[in-house]
């Protein structure tokens, strides 16, 4: 049992039955006199029906090989043409910059 958990931090684990017997027992105790934590196990539970049942599916061959044409046609960014200042001079340049603007 998880020495003074607070069954409201419980109802995820008690939704998908990831608790053990004592704790499983101090959330349905607190489930008895707690409507809120009741409607977050319920919808907790329903969420993890509805991902019991997701399933991945492959992209298509076609997509798969436009994806991978069309990749060679895209032309990388080029880099800044002026390197941007890093450290103290970045931090000077932040800083000059309302004096500048009030000028």
């Amino acid at each position: 049992m998880t020495i003074g958990a607070d069954p409201h931090t419980l109802t995820g684990a008690y939704a998908v039955d990831a608790l053990d017997d004592d704790e499983r027992r101090m959330v349905e105790e607190h489930l008895a006199r707690c409507p809120s934590c009741v409607q977050e196990v319920r919808e907790l539970t329903a969420a993890a029906a509805r991902l019991g049942l997701a399933a991945a599916a492959p992209p298509r061959r076609a997509m798969k090989d436009e994806v991978l044409r069309r990749i060679t046609t895209v032309r990388q960014e080029a880099p800044p043409s002026r390197p941007q200042p890093r450290g103290a001079a970045a931090w000077h340049r932040v800083r000059r910059a309302p004096r500048w603007a009030l000028a």
